[in-house]
């Protein structure tokens, strides 16, 4: 019971508003030769969020099963604890992995398999849908083309700020369809 008391005793009191927690992508392709989940957290609510779980919950498990992945080693959960999400500091971008284990290699090639990623503590909870598409063969996203008629809203840096693409400093674009690119433009 004192873990629990210490985590409330920490915790923030404010709800954080969901819109100022985005992810660098929602759509992930992998295979059993490529079976990792890489995305990006961009954390730009005033409210700091402490010790946020941050989960990926599948709609359907009988294929696929997903464990966080450290950079070392899997965990085998689903879900990892942050210390904090904190705007305009060194933890308001957050790169993480997860790792898909196959549970059956019985599906048809581009089978979908969609879940949410969670994030949440004490006070909010943040869910993000999310689509997996699931390869039979070798994934080779070059060979995967995805036409959409979208406009850019608005292009900004890793720490959420609103810039003109300036030569050799990474960037992500924002579309008016959710969807978002990183980019870096080499001089």
């Amino acid at each position: 019971m004192l873990g629990v008391f210490n985590i409330n005793m920490f915790s923030q009191s404010n709800t954080i508003d969901c819109e100022n927690v985005t992810y660098m992508e929602d759509t992930f392709h992998v295979s059993l030769n490529d079976n990792m989940i890489s995305n990006t957290i961009f954390y730009n609510d005033s409210n700091s969020m402490i010790y946020p779980s941050h989960c990926l919950v599948l709609d359907d498990t009988s294929l696929i099963s997903v464990s966080y992945f450290t950079g070392f080693f899997n965990t085998g959960f689903n879900c990892h604890i942050f210390t904090h999400l904190t705007q305009n500091s060194t933890r308001d971008t957050i790169d993480f992995d997860f790792e898909v284990t196959f549970n059956s290699n019985n599906f048809s090639n581009n089978t979908v398999v969609n879940g949410n990623l969670i994030l949440s503590d004490l006070n909010s909870t943040c869910i993000n849908p999310v689509t997996i598409i699931l390869h039979n063969g070798t994934v080779n996203l070059t060979e995967i083309s995805i036409e959409r008629n979208k406009k850019l809203i608005k292009t900004i840096d890793f720490r959420g700020r609103e810039i003109s693409p300036i030569p050799n400093i990474p960037f992500i674009e924002i579309y008016d369809d959710g969807s978002v690119e990183k980019k870096f433009i080499i001089e």
